[in-house]
């Protein structure tokens, strides 16, 4: 938002043939969207492993109660 407000308000310069205003803003802004783009995908490919983490330890949790608990269970 910053670089397009900045862009923004060198408008009336690139009305009047300075365009260099208007590309720094835009060149902000789309930096920023990039570095947040890569940001987003670290983050949710983080969570992404945490959530297999946590979906691996549930099913390994489940197949020993299967395995010790239930089967000892139905023995007696």
């Amino acid at each position: 938002m910053r670089g397009i407000g900045e862009a923004l308000q060198q408008a009336h310069k690139a009305v009047e043939g300075d365009v260099s205003g208007v590309v720094a803003g835009l060149g902000i802004a789309f930096n920023s969207t990039l570095v947040a783009l890569g940001l987003s995908i670290l983050v949710m490919f983080m969570l992404h492993q945490i959530q297999l983490r946590q979906e691996r330890a549930v099913l390994d949790t489940e197949a020993f109660l299967d395995e010790n608990v239930v089967r000892q269970m139905m023995v007696r």
